[in-house]
């Protein structure tokens, strides 16, 4: 079935409020907590992974519920996407907006606490929503574009925020020349954010609740219910080979985006040294990444097989996220303040991003060529469990990759409030390019030893779904 493109486009709108929370918590949460509260990097760390393993935990109960409930008015998908609204950006804000005085460990439970309910609510969305996008139409390519468009939407919209912010509200003080030190815009700046994740939800779920006539119903009994239930598709689903080799290569390859990722603003504001209006340039670079990828993502596509698409993508990602690194290891990088400096980095992110965002509109349209596989061999849609599954997988190895990222800060021996770069010791520094550069770049690359053994090409495919239509 081919979709209109003011579905596709409400569709992907969605998604904005996972680009803006995304956004949220790589470019800033860490560093918050970390930089301005003067939370141990180790605490830190162990409060995001927390907060990501409950999460993770949540998801395939939250797909296997959005499977199997029933409405007359707003099927399956829908009323837990409209439920996640208002909670998550009412919690963006709290999160942000700390009391004075907490001690570490009083740090240490707000950062746990509500980074645990920011990460529910957009549950309530995202995995609904991800299993929405599988069932607008079964057709192997237009599937791609579907994700597409989830894709460009978050990974577009949090950066044009961010820019936002960063040229607005995080501005120079008299106490601090880097207006990442303003202590005072976290709070502002994520009530903004928090309003704007809201709204992209409530528009997007109204402008694709048309669709619910024409979508797939439950093929569950009331006897399939619950926990028994989620426990019998994964034991079903681990049988599939095309399942696990994506669930193993996405855990492998975001363990090292989750490190990259929680010191990202360690790498720009101490490797690099750049200032906060040089940083605007980050989220632009991953922004025209995900534009970029929306044409990228389909012409890979016709010209490779998927599990092709996914391997070119993965080695592209993992060389240029990492050359910036590995060529000032070997002093063949643009000096810091050096007026070549960002313009190079910035490209270098461009293409790495783009890559990214590939690899990840192309696995989540795998992934439902998986669900379609689960359901020719037991009759059952269950596209919320699977994606829930895979989102299980992000979370868990995100988490472990923050928590990885605190360590290796400590184990470098970086301090907190660390607002003189002229006074850390130049072993940590160097620590940080080892970290961003060969350390990460074997994260990457492992990552595709699992995708080689992805069994469904395009005929295998027409061969499920002839086998369900029948």
């Amino acid at each position: 079935m081919k979709l209109s493109g003011k579905i596709k486009f409400l569709y992907g709108l969605g998604f904005s409020a996972q680009g803006i929370k995304d956004a949220l918590f790589q470019l800033f949460l860490f560093f918050y907590f970390s930089q301005i509260l003067g939370l141990s990097a180790t605490y830190t760390g162990l409060a995001t992974v927390i907060a990501l393993l409950f999460d993770a935990v949540s998801d395939p109960w939250i797909g296997t519920l959005s499977d199997r409930w029933k409405s007359k008015v707003l099927g399956r998908r829908h009323p837990f996407m409209y439920l996640s609204a208002l909670p998550l950006g009412l919690f963006l804000y709290i999160l942000f907006s700390p009391p004075a005085g907490l001690g570490e460990l009083g740090l240490f439970l707000w950062l746990t606490t509500f980074s645990v309910l920011v990460r529910f609510a957009l549950t309530l969305f995202i995995v609904p929503s991800m299993s929405l996008g599988a069932e607008l139409t079964d057709d192997y390519d237009e599937r791609t574009t579907v994700t597409s468009y989830r894709v460009m939407f978050s990974s577009f919209i949090g950066p044009i925020i961010l820019i936002f912010g960063l040229v607005f509200f995080f501005t120079p003080t008299t106490e601090n020349a880097n207006g990442l030190f303003n202590e005072a815009a976290y709070s502002t700046f994520a009530l903004l954010c928090g309003i704007l994740a809201a709204m992209s939800i409530l528009i997007s779920t109204y402008g694709t609740q048309s669709t619910i006539p024409s979508l797939p119903k439950s093929t569950d009994t009331e006897a399939e219910k619950g926990l028994d239930a989620v426990l019998k598709n994964i034991k079903a689903a681990l049988q599939l080979n095309a399942y696990t080799s994506l669930v193993k290569y996405s855990m492998t390859i975001y363990t090292g985006l989750g490190v990259g990722t929680v010191l990202t603003t360690y790498f720009t504001t101490y490797y690099f040294e750049l200032s906060e209006k040089e940083l605007a340039g980050l989220p632009i670079a991953a922004a025209v990444g995900g534009i970029t990828a929306l044409f990228v993502a389909p012409l890979m596509g016709r010209l490779f097989d998927k599990k092709k698409s996914v391997i070119i993508s993965s080695v592209g990602l993992g060389i240029f996220f990492c050359l910036p690194f590995l060529l000032r290891l070997f002093d063949l990088f643009p000096e810091n303040n050096s007026p070549n400096l960002l313009p190079f980095y910035l490209l270098t992110l461009w293409i790495a991003y783009t890559f990214l965002w590939v690899s990840i509109s192309t696995t989540n349209s795998m992934m439902a060529e998986v669900a379609d596989q689960f359901e020719s061999l037991y009759n059952k849609r269950n596209e919320g469990f699977f994606f829930s599954t895979m989102s299980f997988a992000y979370k868990c190895t995100v988490g472990i990759g923050y928590f990885i990222g605190g360590l290796l800060l400590d184990a470098i021996q970086f301090p907190t409030k660390a607002t003189d770069i002229s006074s850390i010791d130049p072993s940590a520094i160097h620590g940080l390019g080892l970290i961003g550069g060969p350390i990460l770049l074997v994260f990457y690359l492992f990552s595709i030893v699992f995708i080689f053994n992805y069994p469904i090409d395009k005929a295998a495919y027409l061969t499920i779904k002839n086998k369900i239509q029948n």
